[in-house]
């Protein structure tokens, strides 16, 4: 009995002891499915959030991205717009070249059409002439044969020199009418592109002289300074004139390049308290160290001026140093560049390179930074250093020929030498010395009287007219032209000067009879 209700508590202890852990093992799971709901809830918050996030996300992509295009296509629009402007610009420039040159060429057209015509009226004249005269000649030989008995070949031969000599008249008269017509015609033209280069020009003008004196600030500076005058000569490689009267001095030596050292260098040594031998050598490199960048600056800024590329350095730095270089007290710096821009002016009215014009004008003195160093005329020196550091053919002819020490021929080079003739002729350009004007004078006087015939010789408005008085009964007026032009010629081959020299033969006669 005790036995079966223990059995029976132990099976009653054991069942509910399994609903206990059944009810807790519900409990539990209730319990976990409660946190697996709000763990999904959770996640779905959490996916949301994502979501709505990443969406964010993308629409600020988006208008990143739309912006950023937005902005490509406002700058490739922009390009576009200034390239088709470019375009049309060119264009426009195009055009007004191409009309430009067709109204030249219609000029050039309408001047050869005139000339040609011209050229045809005086055949057609040459030719009624040429049928008078041997219309004449048969007349005069009939009446010589019916007047006189002499040899036939005889008449012939004194009616050939008779004509001869008034076909030589005639011919003289023509040729001068043709020579007059067409010197008007070239004048006129000359001076119309003249006027329009000159109207198109301007640049600022240069006063300089030459380099300045230094001027002492009193005599105990003086003292100071030129106590190491040797000194001073011998690094530089001058020569130191002292102007004891107005306590200064200047600078005198053929390279101009070392007078500008030397210059620079005393207006230095006048600031310095202290001075001996060895601050004198390191202010001399210290100042031919900057001199030096200074005339590549200066020969870089011309080239720049006159937008020429590709020029060879030591060519730009010979033209720095030609700021330094006076030629009748015009600075040589200034003159080429004014040639440069004369020449391409002409080069433009003329439809030739405006380019090779502005070149071959600015480099056609550079002969003169050098020839203190070599023998030869300048034009001759530039022309060999530009051909060795690469400028074309046609640049280098023109530069030799501009003083004709080669003949030239090419458009180029004839335009080279009328821009000089124009910089150097300008009033004030240019100023002559005492002694070369006084030169020029005797020159020009010996040039005139070294022809037979010639009694006497003036030269007026300060040697721009030679008038030669000649013997009319040695020279008549077939001689007279003749020789006027080779005296002009002469003074071309000997003499060296700006502008124009006008050549005058005066022919006299007298005729002498006393009455007694």
């Amino acid at each position: 009995m005790s036995a079966l209700l223990f059995i029976l508590g132990l099976a009653l202890s054991f069942g509910i002891g399994f609903l206990t852990f059944l009810s807790v093992q519900r409990a539990k799971l209730r319990a976990a499915e409660f946190e697996a709901n709000d763990l999904i809830q959770d996640a779905k918050s959490e996916a949301d959030s994502q979501a709505e996030h990443q969406k964010e996300l993308a629409e600020e992509l988006r208008a990143e991205m739309f912006e950023r295009v937005k902005k490509d296509h406002d700058r490739l629009e922009q390009k576009n717009e200034q390239f088709e402007e470019r375009i049309q610009d060119r264009q426009a420039a195009f055009q007004e070249q191409v009309s430009t040159r067709e109204q030249l060429l219609r000029r050039k057209e309408s001047v050869w059409q005139s000339r040609r015509s011209k050229l045809e009226r005086e055949q057609s004249r040459v030719a009624n002439i040429r049928t008078r005269w041997d219309s004449k000649h048969a007349d005069y030989l009939n009446a010589l044969k019916n007047q006189s008995k002499a040899d036939e070949t005889a008449l012939k031969e004194q009616a050939r020199l008779q004509l001869e000599q008034e076909a030589k008249h005639a011919g003289v008269r023509i040729g001068q009418e043709i020579e007059q017509n067409a010197q008007v015609q070239a004048e006129r033209e000359a001076r119309r592109i003249l006027s329009l280069a000159l109207n198109r020009f301007a640049r600022p003008y240069c006063s300089e002289r030459g380099i300045g004196n230094i001027q002492f600030p009193n005599p105990e500076t003086k003292a100071r300074v030129l106590e190491w005058q040797k000194v001073i000569e011998k690094v530089c490689g001058i020569d130191i004139v002292v102007n004891e009267e107005y306590q200064s001095a200047s600078v005198m030596g053929f390279d101009p390049v070392r007078r500008e050292l030397g210059r620079l260098l005393l207006e230095a040594l006048v600031k310095q308290r202290q001075i001996d031998e060895n601050r004198i050598q390191d202010m001399h490199q210290k100042i031919k160290a900057e001199l030096f960048k200074k005339i590549l600056v200066d020969g870089n800024r011309v080239a720049a001026e006159l937008r020429i590329n590709g020029m060879h350095e030591s060519i730009r730095s010979m033209l720095g140093a030609l700021r330094y270089r006076y030629s009748f007290a015009q600075n040589q710096y200034f003159h080429v560049a004014e040639v440069g821009w004369l020449c391409g002016l002409l080069s433009a009215e003329l439809g030739l390179n405006v380019s090779d014009g502005r070149r071959s004008g600015v480099l056609h003195d550079i002969g003169k930074a050098m020839d203190h160093a070599k023998e030869g005329g300048h034009a001759v020196i530039g022309a060999e250093f530009i051909e060795q550091h690469g400028e074309a053919p046609q640049i280098v002819h023109a530069v030799k020929s501009h003083h004709y020490d080669e003949a030239p021929s090419s458009d180029l080079a004839f335009l080279t030498i009328a821009a000089d003739a124009i910089s150097g002729a300008r009033p004030g350009a240019r100023r002559s010395t005492v002694d070369s004007y006084t030169q020029k004078m005797a020159d020009l006087e010996k040039i005139g009287s070294s022809f037979d015939g010639v009694n006497a010789t003036y030269i007026l408005s300060a040697g721009r007219e030679v008038r030669v008085v000649v013997d009319g009964h040695k020279i008549d007026d077939h001689k007279a032209l003749t020789l006027s032009k080779e005296i002009a010629q002469k003074i071309e081959e000997e003499c060296n000067y700006p502008g124009l020299i006008k050549v005058t033969v005066l022919r006299e006669t007298h005729a002498v009879e006393y009455a007694r």
